[in-house]
């Protein structure tokens, strides 16, 4: 009885900090640039960027990827 218990609570241990170590990595969503070699449409659709910076819309962001040698990700949707 005494073993299951101490490896139920060492796997619950292991469990959080696994759990802790991948929130960290993650930091953004990868942009949608699927349509982006076409052209971007003009429609309003802001996302704010991992750099502070609000881009017009999707496609707007994944033009200037290309242009970076270090992707921006997207932090949310809306403004900055």
């Amino acid at each position: 009885m005494k073993v299951a218990i101490i490896f139920l609570l060492s796997a619950l241990t292991l469990l959080s900090l696994a759990g802790d170590t991948f929130s960290a990595k993650v930091t953004g969503k990868e942009p949608d640039c699927r349509n982006a070699m076409v052209g971007c449409p003009r429609i309003y659709d802001p996302v704010c960027g991992i750099d502070g910076i609000t881009y017009a819309n999707e496609c707007v962001l994944c033009s200037e990827n290309r242009k970076r040698i270090e992707p921006v990700l997207i932090r949310k949707g809306g403004q900055c």
